[in-house]
């Protein structure tokens, strides 16, 4: 991990200096917290719940930025969001944290090219798909789930091999990626510096806020790195068994409540919105 962190601040410290560091009309300046959520089980589900969750956030997150961290692609982001009638957040992370985008004023996103260029490390798609036919029961999935940088499998858990055995597989060719997995039925190969958790990271480095003023909020098994870390982290209810886990992990909540109305549960729990508290006894 520090490895990482120096790669990322060597990467900042670049950035910094270019009159382009930050988009124009961003809000990002003038939030003292970040918000990153995921979307189909935890925004997506209750519309009532999402709706409670906007107007508190209108009334009381006038400091607070928004994002979203999600293993869709940018367009099925953008288009789930326009039909759940959701503007666009500050930030949105998408295909597993693979690609990070900005929004001016909720209408135009500019993606952050910085962040493509390092994660491309060590980062050989064409040989990855060559060696993958190899591996039984993955199959490829539809052009729309796949990105510059996140191949994309179905998988069948009780044929195909465990992510272990990939990984010692793809080692014997020289080829490195992180391998991530979703509801036992959905394999994801990313570059080895790829994850929810890291781009979240340096988002936090870039715009200087500090890991006790980021709420994250998940339900699946691609947002498990994502939780863990020195964020504030809430599991709303209606997660997938693969995140069992992670209870009794510091600073990882486990809502009583499902969808957006565990999200409201988890930002009441740490007093997100107001003067933030990280109470003794965390987790559930």
């Amino acid at each position: 991990m520090q490895t990482y962190l120096d790669h990322v601040h060597a990467l900042l410290k670049q950035q910094i200096s270019s009159p382009r560091a930050y988009p124009h009309r961003s809000r990002l300046p003038t939030v003292d917290r970040l918000a990153f959520s995921s979307i189909d089980n935890a925004l997506m589900g209750d519309d009532a719940a999402l709706h409670s969750l906007e107007e508190r956030l209108k009334k009381e997150g006038r400091y607070t930025g928004m994002g979203i961290a999600t293993g869709r692609s940018l367009i099925s982001t953008k288009r789930v969001l326009k039909k759940m009638g959701l503007a666009l957040p500050d930030i949105l992370i998408t295909s597993v944290g693979t690609a990070i985008h900005y929004s001016h004023r909720g209408v135009r996103l500019v993606e952050d090219n910085r962040w493509s260029r390092h994660i491309d490390y060590r980062w050989e798609p064409k040989k990855l798909v060559k060696v993958m036919r190899r591996v039984p029961a993955a199959t490829l999935r539809a052009a729309s789930e796949q990105s510059e940088f996140k191949l994309s499998y179905t998988i069948n858990p009780d044929v195909t091999p465990t992510p272990r055995e990939i990984k010692r597989l793809l080692r014997t060719q020289d080829l490195h990626a992180k391998i991530v997995i979703t509801d036992n039925k959905i394999l994801d190969l990313l570059p080895i510096r790829a994850s929810k958790g890291l781009a979240i990271r340096y988002v936090a480095i870039k715009w200087g806020i500090p890991l006790d003023r980021i709420l994250v909020i998940g339900d699946s098994g691609n947002d498990e790195e994502m939780l863990l870390g020195d964020t504030l982290a809430v599991v709303v209810a209606n997660h997938s068994a693969e995140l069992d886990k992670l209870r009794g992990k510091p600073r990882i909540y486990f809502a009583n409540s499902k969808y957006a109305n565990g999200i409201l549960e988890g930002i009441d729990y740490y007093h997100f919105l107001n003067d933030i508290v990280i109470p003794n006894a965390e987790g559930s």
